[in-house]
């Protein structure tokens, strides 16, 4: 995502001021695997406080915010809860930690042990399943009365043979505790599914079964304060992310028309999930399915993150607001936390892998692009507007053009 963007418009002017009227001072140990959320470190180190990167050996000399941070360390196996938790602790021992928190999927449960373990406050691991665990946020959704496509914990096998009697294919096996549509494939009829399950072996407990919904995909993107959600932004995806992992195309997300029902709809579906899942404060990205067939709003995975792809850019220049700023606020102000006024605008994104290895964007003009990719074997560009039908009609426009001046495609690894 664009996060150097964010992170050196408002977030970096007076990056070492105490703010008047600023939070109490604390000390944040930010968890991190990938060198990610500069924008929560920079405003999290405007706002006065003293934060601490803890990062994988590989990350740790990349471009982390340096002149804002008291440290950043790594440890030489992030995945040993061990081998981390005795790091921490002997940081510990000079500095006190008031907070931890977990910048990506990966490091939600990292963070949880290092709460747990340091006792400070802050989500736990009964509370980090529901947003980690594929099974335990259907589980609990379906219990709370909301709509999930029909699964199977690939567990006890006469539950999956019967499962498969009653759900007619198509079906998607994925794993439990991935990111987005990592390890997730499409399975065709029952010979597929045992083969898959056989290969897995004693890994296979970690994998549910689910009916393939087709129909359009949505994400709901929330800021929320002390239980309540006080900021949504809903858009749609293009293709979605499961068919542009395997079969490639340009990815595309645009917010929606604030006058559609299905903003209210997923509005509403939003808080009950959030509500269901006991998230106190924090920021979420779930995302959501119209199913095609009946029209009904089925829930599929949350994240108790910013979203990724360019989702917190694409917010940022609809609406002002920027959820890894608010998120910084929300984690040192607790109940005294307030939202921003915000725009009610409109934006999208187009991006995809390009054969050029500097793609020339300079055709790409219009007056609503606001930010276009600088990277390598990357395009990506934003359009933002006051009218949701612009934006729409540029998203869409983009998208074909990308894929005829810029796309590559990369098979997905098993």
């Amino acid at each position: 995502m664009a996060e150097k963007t964010l992170a050196k418009s408002k977030a970096a002017e007076a990056v070492t001021k105490l703010e008047e009227g600023t939070d109490k001072p604390m000390r944040l140990l930010c968890v991190s695997c990938i060198t990610f959320g500069r924008p929560f470190l920079i405003e999290a180190a405007k706002r006065g406080h003293k934060v601490i990167v803890l990062t994988s050996k590989k990350e740790l000399d990349k471009e982390w915010p340096r002149d804002v941070l008291e440290e950043v360390f790594a440890v030489e196996n992030f995945w040993d809860e061990k081998q981390v938790r005795n790091a921490v602790s002997w940081i510990s021992q000079r500095r006190k930690i008031d907070r931890v928190v977990a910048l990506g999927d990966f490091d939600v449960e990292v963070a949880c042990m290092l709460r747990e373990h340091l006792r400070v406050p802050g989500m736990g691991e009964t509370t980090m399943r529901y947003f980690r665990d594929k099974l335990a946020m259907r589980m609990k959704a379906q219990e709370d009365g909301i709509n999930v496509p029909e699964f199977v914990h690939i567990l006890n096998h006469d539950d999956v043979y019967q499962y498969m009697q009653r759900v007619p294919a198509l079906w998607i096996i994925k794993p439990r505790q991935e990111a987005a549509s990592m390890g997730v494939k499409v399975m065709h009829n029952d010979q597929e599914v045992w083969q898959k399950i056989m290969e897995l072996g004693d890994k296979q407990s970690g994998y549910l079964l689910e009916k393939y919904t087709p129909g359009d995909v949505f994400h709901v993107d929330s800021i929320v304060s002390e239980k309540e959600v006080v900021f949504t932004g809903v858009s749609k995806y293009g293709t979605n992310m499961l068919d542009l992992n395997t079969k490639g195309g340009v990815y595309t997300t645009r917010f929606i028309d604030r006058k559609d029902p299905d903003w209210k709809a997923l509005r509403e579906i939003n808080e009950r999930v959030i509500k269901s899942l006991g998230l106190v404060r924090g920021v979420t990205h779930i995302e959501y399915i119209k199913g095609r067939d009946d029209g009904k709003l089925y829930f599929l995975e949350a994240a108790a993150r910013v979203g990724a792809a360019k989702i917190p850019d694409v917010i940022y220049y609809a609406t002002d607001i920027c959820q890894w700023w608010e998120w910084a606020k929300i984690e040192t102000q607790g109940d005294k936390y307030r939202l921003p006024k915000f725009r009610e605008g409109y934006a999208g994104a187009v991006v995809c892998l390009s054969r050029d290895q500097w793609p020339d964007m300079s055709a790409y003009n219009d007056p609503e692009v606001c930010w276009v990719q600088k990277k390598e074997w990357h395009a990506g560009i934003i359009v933002k507007s006051d009218s949701q039908a612009r934006v729409e009609e540029l998203v869409n426009q983009y998208a074909q053009r990308f894929a005829h001046d810029f796309l590559a495609h990369v098979p997905r690894k098993d």
